[in-house]
């Protein structure tokens, strides 16, 4: 694999959170962030699926009813965090967002913690990157070109200025094939960009690398759809460890 210098971050934490405090606690942001949940249940067919939002800014998220189902629960998760909505929780619980942690009041009960505009922050960057851009690999195989890894130094970049959070590197196919060998497809290509992320100034403690294989369709039914052969990058808060050998 071609080698790449670390990047310099400098004082882009710094301008990146003075902006984030205004832009992330307006009216319009949250406006946004409930259009594109309604996009995804939409999108993805979730059908008979309720999203209420909450209005404050350091409380903001979506709390979901009309669903029991834990698969179904995380498939809806998964699609809304993929969109840079990970604060959800569901009627009746109080379960803290993904990656944001959560705490225990003084009574001793489970209470969500707020989300970190940081973290929403930093994952909207992510996701800009992402827009309309996808990293591409040789057929049947985890090697990535030129193009694919100048996008993974774009990404390491932005994620090298998100100092304390960690990034989760998910790895997806399509439902051609078997079961069996899209697993380890995913995998060894979750594996392939997080090292890259790691070789171009990521600190591989901080990345964690899992394949889902066929499991997270974005698009239901499609087969051999290039919507469904992706990676994708969710931010959280903290180092969780090197990850590199992957997880399932």
């Amino acid at each position: 694999m071609t080698g790449f210098g670390k990047f310099l971050v400098g004082g882009a934490v710094a301008s990146l959170l003075a902006w984030g405090t205004h832009h992330f606690t307006g009216d319009d942001y949250i406006n946004g962030l409930e259009a594109e949940g309604k996009a995804v249940l939409s999108d993805g067919g979730f059908d008979g699926v309720s999203m209420e939002w909450a209005r404050d800014p350091l409380t903001r998220g979506a709390t979901l009813s009309g669903v029991s189902d834990p698969a179904k629960r995380a498939e809806i998760e998964a699609a809304m965090a993929a969109k840079g909505i990970p604060h959800i929780t569901w009627e009746g619980e109080a379960d803290a967002p993904a990656g944001v942690g959560s705490g225990e009041g003084a009574d001793g009960d489970q209470a969500a913690a707020p989300l970190d505009p940081a973290v929403v922050e930093c994952q909207s960057g992510i996701d800009g990157i992402m827009e309309g851009q996808a990293i591409n690999f040789r057929s049947g195989s985890a090697y990535m070109g030129e193009g694919s890894l100048a996008l993974v130094g774009k990404l390491a970049e932005k994620i090298s200025a998100c100092e304390g959070m960690s990034v989760a590197v998910g790895g997806h196919t399509d439902a051609t094939g078997s079961a069996e060998v899209n697993d380890r497809l995913s995998q060894a290509r979750a594996d392939a960009v997080a090292a890259a992320l790691a070789e171009k100034g990521v600190d591989a403690a901080r990345i964690t690398a899992t394949g889902f294989g066929s499991s997270q369709p974005k698009v239901e039914g499609a087969g051999a759809n290039e919507v469904n052969r992706r990676i994708e990058f969710t931010l959280s808060n903290g180092a969780v460890g090197a990850g590199l050998e992957g997880e399932k």
